[in-house]
């Protein structure tokens, strides 16, 4: 049978696209349907013309959604697939219907199953469900893991791991506590690293500092290997051994340039053991003889690296060294030797530093130190005075040129900076070819 469509503007006739009874008729003898009287076929012939309908505005639809020309079977076989069946319900299981005898009629309904009201209502009530509840608990203490049922099972005060351990009980603690458990390779190792590093021989030093600054199996020992920077420090400026504090301030400088590993869980011991290197009133027993400036410097140097490669927004480590140091500057009873230690940080920090904290007080802290120097006897605040004369002049001079350009002349110098401007004049000036 073939459907036609006939439209005049914008109306349609329905009766043209209706199929017609022969065809309906013929549709059912090939099916094996032999009897249907008008009203059958009338009906079949209005739900046929509603699904075909159906089906091309579906497939239509599919044609625009898809940006075809042309309208094709696959979106014909589209539209035909519909989610839910038109007339009739699904399900997995089948259906079982029994009799029932009603009123002298017999009517089959769906067996369904009984449920015992009593039952339900006797039964206990289920259990309310947990909300969800986060529980917080000590992992390690101290390098040491409690016993509780929320960390791993233990076994003679060790965690049960596969890896051989050795006991630490001949091992130096700090404050009673070791740091944490190593294998009996890596104490070896940690052994012969530091006796080398503290060694007498220059090239054996050089080669075990260089291994700090590459080596990524340095994080294994690196609790133990703080703790002895900080005890060697400790026990250095105790005995005026400044030759062990410049071994151990080379191993510090070398473990800060290794890419491998992360100091800031160490920073709160690590920076007061560089800040006492730099205000310590005496590293050495004997300060005109021996060089303590550079070890002063060195760790000037070293304080700066730590603080700005562990300076995030959340510890504000650079701004507290620099509020510290700045407090060490202001103070009146502070030594020459320590004037210049502050100031080498200050000025390593970066030049914002220099222009807000050094440059504004700059001919305040040379008059003291003029003053201060006057007043002592001791030939080491002289020699102090040179070289914070010196360390100013060299530090400041390309911040000043950048940040006070209508600086021009000596006198403006001399009046900005006071008896430092001059020196500060041929310092900016020179490299420049400007005629004095």
């Amino acid at each position: 049978a073939v459907v036609s469509t006939q439209s005049t503007g914008a109306e349609q006739t329905e009766t043209d696209n209706e199929l017609s009874s022969e065809s309906i008729k013929a549709i059912a003898e090939s099916l094996g349907i032999k009897e249907l009287n008008g009203d059958a076929t009338s009906y079949l012939a209005k739900q046929a013309l509603l699904q075909t309908r159906t089906l091309l505005r579906d497939a239509l639809k599919y044609k625009l959604m898809t940006n075809s020309s042309k309208l094709t079977a696959d979106h014909l076989e589209r539209s035909s697939k519909r989610p839910v069946p038109l007339y009739v319900s699904t399900t997995q299981k089948p259906r079982k219907y029994c009799m029932v005898t009603s009123r002298g009629r017999e009517i089959y309904a769906a067996q369904e199953e009984e449920i015992d009201l009593d039952a339900i209502i006797s039964a206990p009530p289920p259990k309310v469900p947990q909300d969800v509840q986060v529980k917080v608990h000590w992992l390690t203490i101290c390098g040491s893991t409690p016993t509780i049922p929320d960390n791993p099972a233990m076994e003679d005060d060790k965690l049960v791991i596969d890896a051989p351990t050795v006991s630490l009980d001949n091992v130096e603690t700090v404050n009673g506590v070791a740091p944490h458990e190593i294998s009996r390779e890596q104490q070896l190792y940690f052994k012969e690293l530091t006796s080398k590093c503290i060694s007498n021989d220059k090239t054996v030093r050089d080669e075990a500092v260089q291994s700090l600054n590459s080596d990524p199996g340095i994080a294994a020992v690196l609790p133990r290997l703080t703790v002895f920077i900080i005890e060697g420090i400790r026990v250095g400026l105790g005995d005026l051994k400044m030759y062990y504090i410049q071994y151990i301030l080379d191993m510090l400088e070398n473990l800060l340039q290794n890419k491998s590993i992360r100091l800031e869980k160490f920073l709160h011991d690590l920076i007061p053991a560089v800040m006492s290197c730099i205000v310590c009133t005496q590293i050495c027993g004997r300060p005109l003889e021996q060089d303590h400036w550079s070890v002063r410097a060195l760790s000037a140097r070293i304080l700066a690296g730590l603080t700005k490669s562990h300076n995030l927004g959340t510890n504000h480590i650079q701004s507290r060294v620099t509020k510290m140091l700045h407090h060490a500057l202001d103070k009146q009873s502070a030594g020459l030797v320590t004037t210049f230690g502050v100031l080498a940080a200050l000025c390593e920090l970066g030049s914002l530093t220099i222009s807000t904290i050094v440059l504004p007080e700059i001919r305040n802290i040379y008059r003291r130190v003029e003053l201060k120097c006057a007043t002592s006897q001791d030939p080491v605040d002289r020699h102090a005075k040179e070289r914070i004369k010196e360390l100013l002049v060299r530090k400041c001079a390309h911040v000043v040129q950048e940040h006070l350009p209508e600086l021009q002349s000596v006198d403006d110098y001399e009046q900005k900076f006071g008896d430092i401007g001059r020196e500060m004049f041929f310092k900016v000036m020179r490299p420049h070819g400007h005629m004095l």
